[in-house]
């Protein structure tokens, strides 16, 4: 019900006086739309039951290899039965839409940036999927139809990591052996930060300068919009796919125990220092 809203907002602010003036109903955009949100969610259902009930443990298999490392995966038992337990649960609707929603605008703008006619080969794909070039015909219907596909393929880029670590934030706890040591994993957090940091006052950054401020075409409105909506439809079906895919993880990990990836439980024990003496 949000993603409609949001569609039908992005109808009336970005095309409202063009539907007037050309006689469109506003109901053709909006369909058109929604079409394009209903195969978002299941293209969230299928991305978070393929790559985090199948492809999951592969990668995390590879990069213990890689690393060195090994994975211990505890299984927990108790988990919400209660939709609104599932929802609360680790802010699952807040955090995942938001992530794949920065995510997709920012690859988009970059592949705004990037679409040139010198890019050779890669030109009809960046052309493609440049969801912020201008239109040649600002017909809503017609824009719609070409744009709405390149937007359900940014938000499919945009969720791959998000539905591989999916599976891991409520009935799995895990726990890595021989991992990266303190500092270089404290290293790793601040760069992370920084360029986090960058990333998130670029967008906001794009948004104030291009959409608010007036420094952009009228229709940025609807396609920030419609990309917020898409990916709520995304977040939908993931939530809805969660459970299989967490079922995936638990049959795939019993069959595959005794490698770098295995099912476990560690304790940590501190050692006792009361008999001995203690350094000057």
């Amino acid at each position: 019900m949000l993603g409609i809203f949001l569609y039908v907002f992005a109808v009336l602010s970005t095309f409202g006086l063009e539907f007037y003036s050309s006689g469109i109903s506003p109901f053709a955009i909006v369909i058109v739309t929604c079409i394009g949100g209903l195969g978002t969610l299941v293209l969230g259902y299928a991305s978070v039951i393929i790559l985090g009930g199948i492809v999951s443990l592969k990668l995390n298999e590879f990069i213990a290899r890689v690393t060195g490392c090994r994975q211990v995966i505890e299984v927990i038992d108790e988990k919400p039965r209660t939709i609104r337990r599932r929802i609360v649960w680790q802010d699952f609707l807040v955090y995942m839409p938001a992530l794949v929603f920065i995510v997709s605008v920012i690859l988009a703008w970059d592949i705004y940036n990037l679409h040139d006619p010198q890019t050779s080969i890669f030109h009809p794909l960046l052309h493609a999927l440049d969801i912020f070039s201008t239109p040649t015909s600002m017909d809503p219907v017609l824009h719609s139809v070409d744009v709405i596909p390149a937007m359900v393929v940014l938000i499919a880029i945009a969720g791959v990591a998000p539905s591989i670590a999916l599976p891991y934030f409520r009935r799995f706890r895990i726990t890595g052996v021989n991992s990266g040591p303190f500092h270089i994993n404290l290293l790793f957090i601040m760069v992370g930060l920084v360029v986090g940091l960058g990333v998130l006052l670029t967008v906001i950054g794009f948004i104030y300068s291009v959409l608010w401020v007036g420094k952009g075409p009228m229709y940025y409105h609807f396609v920030l919009l419609a990309m917020l909506g898409l990916s709520l439809h995304y977040t939908i079906g993931a939530f809805l796919g969660r459970d299989k895919s967490e079922d995936m993880v638990m049959t795939r990990l019993r069959a595959t125990s005794g490698r770098r990836v295995i099912q476990g439980t560690i304790i940590i024990q501190g050692s006792s220092v009361s008999g001995k003496k203690k350094p000057s």
